[in-house]
């Protein structure tokens, strides 16, 4: 015993001498993560240990890690602060449901690995528990989706308040990224937007009075956008995320009616994260069925081809210069074409973007030709001869305007009409009169098809982009439009008819200078501005038109058949590859073609009754049916009027205000689509006001 005590001594001595800290450090200060985040627009750095739960985690995103939010008992309590950090580390160790302690160094900054997203770097982690319940989603705002609205949501877990509509999915295939948006799609400022205008239905085509207009119209279109990701930062994902199973296409116009993420940041844009399992998007998809028309003499169509080039025409020739870059991409593009074509079936087909290289055996146009005759039954479709065997005249342009026609439905009533003048068309008009022959009676009609200058390029001078929403090359286009009137009235109507009907691309959407010139004219666009054709950069729009001269309104309805703008890139024949789905007209361009239904006698809709008639410009809320104002007895009986903006009346009605309201959808069921001005008078009363005709 007494050998024992010296050393019972020593180790007395030892433990009553450590030092405390030694002994068991103490644990860290834990700093609520709504501090650090603060109310500004970046977070505070520094060093902290914060405690949370973990809410997702995304080992495919750049850099890798995973999302830690407070619960609601554990936050500062403000609801200007984010509650919610993204941790990186390279190969998450936690699960969604641990409750966590991190201690690390918070930064914010627009370098790696932050990317102007709050994150925790060099993270020591540890787990109090598992499987604890995700904290509650903070819905988003039903009304802006501006930056100040979002900042305050850094990281958290988020939920839409309502439906939200893809408008873009451009960067779906390549990057797994679709934009969102409030309020139904976004659409491309001057489609509702006259630059020079305040009122939409002028026509002046020269000044810059109503350009503010349009850059608020654009920065409402950001505010109410939203990037939805797919968790991760593969190229080229595999597969595709957000397709329908069924349909394997996601198109701009699907909804999705309960939107839950998290809420991140980075490469420049406020973007969702999705969650797993029951929380993961699923969206409404549907493609639309060929537009239908009533009874027709003819059914005409317009549509831009993409670039149709058959190489030398022997199998050889590839790549093309703006065409298919090899033989098997080119049976691809052209089997989409003709079942495209094929589908539509009309009487008369205006083409645009078909090789320049003539007319003959070899030639683009001759090949589609025999194409649609292999399809449908020899000798259903021909050629206009332009009388360029081997280039189109006065065109500078390797792609060019074409006719197609049914012999057994029209013949063509003299040569085929190229506007001459010079130093204006890249690719000129190109008209040809037609005469029926499916009826006793002929009639005449002239179809001109046109294809102006694109927005893109790096013009200068009077053609450089001005910023008003007209994109570049703009008085390039104004100048044809001026000039596609002089050969309408100087070379089409005196070659025997007024009735014309003028198709292809404009380039130029609804309320734009080249459209303006053409209404100021006399001429109608018959459509809607809501009436859409193309897609870019996540706004919708229409450049492919339907203008005609006014003695047709009420013969023709227009309707845009949606196969192509609304989908995505990657279902395209040189995106798609092998996999092309070659028998589909669905994504066969990236323009949707025009349909154009014409009745010589007169439309008269199976539906006449039915209300097409709606308040314009829409409002906040959206797409409003227009009713009749409430009007006093004392008003007696009424006249009601209906004009085009330019003038010509359309419809003149007269009696008691109930019969007036009764019959008013009937009454104006002949119609074409677009806006127009209804005057109502009556004792004491006299209201104008603009409608639009769906």
């Amino acid at each position: 015993m007494p050998a024992i005590r010296p050393i019972l001594l020593s180790i007395l001595t030892y433990l009553l001498f450590i030092p405390p800290a030694a002994a068991q450090a103490p644990e860290p200060a834990v700093t609520r993560i709504g501090t650090i985040q603060g109310s500004g627009a970046a977070a505070k750095p520094g060093s902290y240990t914060v405690e949370g739960i973990v809410t997702a985690v995304y080992p495919g995103l750049n850099p890798a890690g995973f999302y830690v939010q407070e619960a609601a008992p554990a936050t500062d309590g403000n609801s200007a602060t984010s509650d919610a950090l993204f941790v990186v580390q390279a190969a998450p160790t936690v699960a969604i449901g641990d409750k966590v302690r991190i201690s690390g160094t918070v930064q914010e900054a627009a370098a790696a690995p932050a990317f102007d997203q709050a994150v925790l770097t060099e993270p020591v982690i540890r787990v109090l528990s598992s499987g604890n319940a995700r904290p509650a989603f903070t819905p988003l705002s039903t009304t802006s989706l501006a930056p100040a609205t979002l900042e305050r949501l850094e990281g958290m877990l988020v939920e839409a308040g309502g439906a939200l509509t893809v408008s873009d999915v451009f960067s779906l295939s390549q990057r797994g990224e679709i934009i969102l948006t409030l309020g139904g799609v976004t659409y491309q400022p001057t489609q509702f937007i006259d630059p020079n205008d305040n009122s939409a239905t002028g026509t002046t085509s020269t000044g810059t009075s109503n350009v503010a207009a349009v850059l608020a119209y654009q920065a409402a279109n950001a505010e109410r956008s939203i990037l939805l990701d797919d968790g991760t930062a593969a190229t080229s994902p595999r597969p595709t995320p957000y397709v329908s199973a069924a349909l394997n296409t996601l198109r701009v116009g699907s909804t999705i009616s309960q939107l839950r993420g998290v809420l991140g940041y980075g490469f420049g844009k406020w973007r969702v994260q999705p969650l797993p399992g029951p929380d993961a998007p699923v969206f409404a998809v549907s493609r639309p069925a060929m537009p239908s028309f009533g009874r027709l003499d003819l059914k005409l169509v317009s549509f831009n081809l993409l670039n149709y080039f058959n190489g030398d025409g022997q199998g050889g020739g590839f790549p093309t210069p703006r065409g298919a870059k090899t033989p098997a991409d080119f049976a691809r593009q052209r089997s989409k074409l003709i079942a495209a074509l094929s589908q539509m079936n009309a009487d008369i087909v205006g083409l645009t973007e078909v090789e320049n290289d003539g007319t003959g055996p070899a030639s683009a146009l001759h090949d589609l030709v025999t194409g649609l005759n292999q399809a449908l039954g020899a000798g259903t479709y021909a050629l206009i001869d332009d009388g360029g065997a081997t280039r189109q005249p006065n065109n500078t342009d390797v792609i060019r305007c074409a006719l197609l026609y049914k012999p057994a439905a029209v013949r063509p009533l003299g040569s085929a009409l190229v506007a001459t003048v010079p130093d204006v068309f890249e690719r000129p008009p190109l008209g040809q009169l037609f005469i029926t022959r499916r009826k006793t009676r002929p009639d005449t009609v002239a179809v001109v098809i046109n294809h102006f200058k694109s927005k893109g390029g790096n013009a200068t001078g009077p053609n450089a982009d001005q910023n008003d929403g007209q994109g570049g090359s703009n008085e390039r286009r104004r100048q044809q439009a001026h000039a596609l009137v002089s050969f309408l009235n100087g070379q089409v109507r005196p070659a025997g008819t007024s009735r014309l009907i003028s198709i292809g691309d404009y380039n130029a959407n609804y309320e734009e200078d080249p459209i303006d010139i053409l209404r100021a004219a006399g001429l109608v666009v018959v459509t809607p501005p809501t009436s859409a054709s193309y897609v870019f950069k996540g706004l919708t729009g229409s450049l492919d038109h339907c203008v005609v001269s006014s003695n047709l309104v009420g013969f023709i309805d227009v309707r845009k058949w949606h196969i192509n703008s609304a989908e995505p890139l990657s279902l395209q024949y040189d995106q798609a590859g092998a996999a092309t789905d070659t028998r589909s007209p669905f994504r066969s361009s990236d323009h949707d073609p025009v349909l154009i239904g014409l009745n010589f006698d007169g439309l008269a809709p199976a539906n006449a009754a039915a209300p097409r008639l709606f308040v314009y410009p829409n409002p906040a809320a959206g797409p409003t049916l227009f009713t009749l104002p409430k009007i006093p007895a004392t008003a007696g009986p009424v006249t009601l009027d209906v004009s085009l903006p330019q003038g010509p009346p359309m419809l003149h009605l007269h009696g008691p205000v109930a019969l007036v309201r009764a019959e008013l959808n009937r009454y104006t069921a002949h119609l074409a689509p677009g806006i127009y001005l209804l005057r109502l008078q009556g004792k004491s009363l006299n209201q104008t006001r603009r409608i639009m005709k769906e």
